[in-house]
């Protein structure tokens, strides 16, 4: 058992960019609303581009802007803004022309997808991060890592571990279950702007922590989570 709080929250609007803090946002069956919705294609194919292959898109960043008086709300098309700030809709035909010329590819266009979240939120735990920072000798920033939740727990560091699959969790009063812990690509691996590459990060996450870190949790309703909710499991 263990009781806790959520700490910070955050959302990826199109996958491999830099996303946005939130303060709240609604999460169901289909994952978070907003987050991941969209893809980087190479025109004319269905490959997608991501920051592991190009870091530059994490010089990228997608954000939505606010609807209806709510910050945390979601429209119909993201915000991109390019390194140097300039600001384009997601749906603008002009972005994947710029977007292409920056990171050297030939042609390039956003478009949706329905398996960006694969239904669930990442969540990674307070306790877990501060002893990876300690045990690398310098400071983790936590979006390395893309996550939705962060919480602060009564829980030992990386015991997020050996949760089991299906193991009820709470947040905000909410029923949650976890459905698998997160299996590490390389993008940790690059500072939050792509401009470094820490390998010897990877290799302790991977020699150290099974490739692993933080847990994917779903559930099958839909609610809203909000920072400072009670988390309980």
């Amino acid at each position: 058992m263990f009781s806790g709080s959520v700490t910070k929250m955050w959302r990826w609007p199109v996958k491999g960019l830099r996303g946005e803090t939130v303060r709240s946002a609604e999460i169901g069956p289909h994952g978070m609303t907003g987050d991941r919705v969209l893809k980087v294609f190479k025109t004319g194919t269905d490959d997608d581009i991501w920051a592991g292959g190009h870091p530059r898109m994490l010089e990228w960043e997608a954000a939505w802007p606010a609807q209806c008086g709510c910050a945390d709300g979601v429209g119909d098309a993201p915000v991109v803004y390019e390194p140097g700030g300039a600001a384009w809709a997601a749906d603008d035909p002009g972005l994947g022309a710029a977007m292409a010329d920056d990171l050297g590819e030939e042609a390039l266009d956003l478009r949706k997808t329905d398996t960006g979240t694969s239904g669930r939120v990442l969540v990674v735990f307070e306790a877990s991060l501060k002893r990876l920072s300690e045990e690398m000798g310098r400071e983790i920033e936590p979006e390395r890592f893309r996550p939705n939740v962060m919480i602060e727990a009564d829980l030992d560091p990386y015991a997020e571990a050996r949760f089991e699959r299906g193991m009820p969790i709470s947040l905000g009063g909410n029923a949650f279950v976890v459905h698998k812990p997160c299996e590490r690509c390389v993008l940790p691996s690059w500072d939050p702007r792509g401009r470094e590459r820490d390998k010897e990060l990877h290799k302790h996450i991977v020699r150290g922590l099974g490739n692993h870190f933080g847990v994917y949790l779903k559930t099958p309703e839909t609610v809203s989570i909000g920072v400072g909710d009670e988390v309980g499991g």
